[in-house]
């Protein structure tokens, strides 16, 4: 039995059997595996033959793009689309009221002529699109469906359920991230410093750990987010006072953060000097053991209390000894 044969009894259950599933997804699928499935899920409540599902952001009332997910279409749609999208009436019909989908026939001349080749050129007669916006980021989570040509025509059911799922798309995404943390912290050495996040290619926060935000601010007091206030790659970042490392998920970075040690703040030779003082030995001593005058080592001390913040060697050993908060 079609979608489209149900009953509203029948229909009931198949969206609260979607919604459950969503559920179990978000739990047992990584990051970078979870789109696919849950729209698969979707169709089954919600038949569609394509889809663009991603979080963007408005600026100057065009959407940036930050992350996407393409169902059933080739990568070259997304920049077609992007050279299109000022014409494209879709953004401000679904930007004008958040969480109400509409209806769009990509056929229909008055629509315009970007929307006409799009849809001529993939293959799609309607588009169904609804926009979730967060009011802390206000990054944008938007799913468009598409049909054939020929296909049933979306209707006014159709928008409630879409409407209702993204609901659930959402909440389904951010319990997906908070697991995929939960699983990466699992896989990292134990260490009670470690805070986790998840960014896109930009550098923009969708998930982060209490303590990840902490340790931006120990580094950057200014910082109010959500772009984070260094670049993100593959290398990471290695700050003064913050180490991050950060490994690619699909299209986002998962990011873990650890507060540098007191070592980590000096340079080799200085470091040298400094585990000499930790294990209790003489200026002359330190400089028999690395082959330096012991006017030198004083040299190094000097400079060790001003990176540090300390004035005495006893502090620098406790420094060296105590794991950083």
């Amino acid at each position: 039995m079609s979608r489209h044969e149900y009953s509203p009894a029948r229909l009931l259950q198949a969206f609260s059997s979607m919604t459950l599933e969503l559920q179990r997804l978000a739990q047992n699928q990584d990051l970078a595996n979870f789109h696919r499935p849950a729209l698969d899920c979707v169709g089954q409540v919600l038949p569609f033959a394509s889809a663009w599902w991603g979080r963007a952001a408005l600026i100057d009332g065009l959407p940036e793009e930050h992350s996407s997910y393409l169902h059933g279409l080739p990568a070259s749609y997304l920049p077609d689309w992007q050279s299109i999208r000022h014409i494209d009436v879709t953004v401000g019909r679904v930007h004008a009221h958040p969480g109400q989908s509409v209806i769009i026939d990509m056929r229909d001349p008055d629509n315009g002529p970007g929307l006409n080749w799009l849809g001529q050129a993939y293959g799609i007669g309607e588009l169904l699109c609804v926009v979730h916006v967060d009011p802390r980021t206000l990054l944008s989570d938007h799913l468009a469906l598409y049909r054939a040509p020929g296909a049933p025509r979306f209707t006014e059911q159709d928008r409630l359920i879409l409407d209702n799922a993204m609901l659930h798309l959402v909440a389904a995404v951010s319990a997906n991230q908070i697991r995929t943390l939960v699983t990466k912290r699992e896989s990292l050495s134990p260490s009670r410093n470690l805070a986790l996040a998840v960014c896109d290619q930009r550098g923009t926060l969708q998930c982060a750990e209490r303590g990840f935000v902490d340790l931006l601010l120990g580094e950057w007091p200014q910082w109010s987010g959500p772009l984070l206030p260094m670049a993100v790659d593959g290398c990471g970042h290695e700050g003064k006072h913050l180490q991050i490392e950060a490994s690619a998920v699909g299209d986002l970075f998962l990011l873990a953060a650890r507060p540098r040690g007191a070592l980590a703040q000096l340079s080799p030779r200085e470091q040298d000097v400094a585990l000499g003082f930790g294990e209790g030995k003489t200026y002359k001593e330190i400089a028999r053991d690395l082959g330096m005058a012991p006017n030198t080592v004083r040299h190094h001390i000097r400079a060790i209390y001003h990176k540090l913040g300390v004035n005495d060697k006893t502090r620098i050993a406790q420094l060296l000894h105590t794991p950083p908060d």
